[in-house]
């Protein structure tokens, strides 16, 4: 997203900013409104590369492996978390995952490192399949807005579907053990909890 034109000026003693962007011209009579409006469209314009990057890589993955979650770590660092579903995640396949998907990501333009990596144990939960297929298992889900005045929760995954989940608190969730339902949609991280052994 490309800011055509930065003004800067002081009329009556107060700093402005005005922006003209895609011929709308907008005014931040406070410089920090403007700078969190700027760090705002920087999120906006990241996330969407992540999402076309993300959406590349899927395309380019070999059958049996499925791409649990992209990020980018430290800069231009993308790291993908990948799981295998007929093999080890070991050292000699992701090195090969790399070598695959380096061409599908230099065509979108991205000349940045990457790395490749198991999900692990506390493996994130990013899809509503990844629900599903955990029924049963412990995981720590942090939402927005807050639910009940809560937003982290501790539980088993009881079921899921297309919308959402339930999910009956442990004590570290608090709530005496009770269940809760949490649509997907308000999950802003999700991953499993390790388990101990008892």
């Amino acid at each position: 997203m490309k800011l055509h034109r930065l003004v800067t000026y002081v009329p009556y003693d107060i700093i402005c900013i005005a922006v003209v962007k895609q011929g709308v011209f907008r005014v931040f009579p406070d410089p920090l409104l403007f700078l969190s409006f700027g760090t705002f469209l920087e999120k906006v314009v990241v996330t969407a590369r992540l999402d076309r990057l993300a959406e590349v890589v899927e395309g380019a993955l070999p059958e049996g492996t499925e791409l649990v979650e992209a990020r980018f770590s430290g800069g231009p660092l993308l790291t993908l978390l990948v799981d295998r579903m007929n093999g080890p995640m070991d050292h000699e396949f992701t090195s090969r995952l790399s070598k695959d998907i380096s061409p599908a990501l230099e065509g979108e333009g991205y000349d940045g490192m990457v790395e490749v990596s198991s999900p692990g144990i506390e493996r994130p939960l990013t899809k509503p399949e990844h629900f599903r297929r955990f029924v049963g298992h412990e995981a720590k889900i942090r939402v927005s807005p807050p639910v009940d005045g809560k937003r982290n929760f501790t539980g088993i995954i009881e079921s899921a579907d297309d919308s959402g989940f339930a999910l009956k608190l442990t004590e570290e969730g608090g709530m005496d053990g009770g269940t809760v339902e949490l649509a997907f949609g308000s999950v802003t991280s999700a991953h499993l909890k390790e388990e101990q052994d008892k």
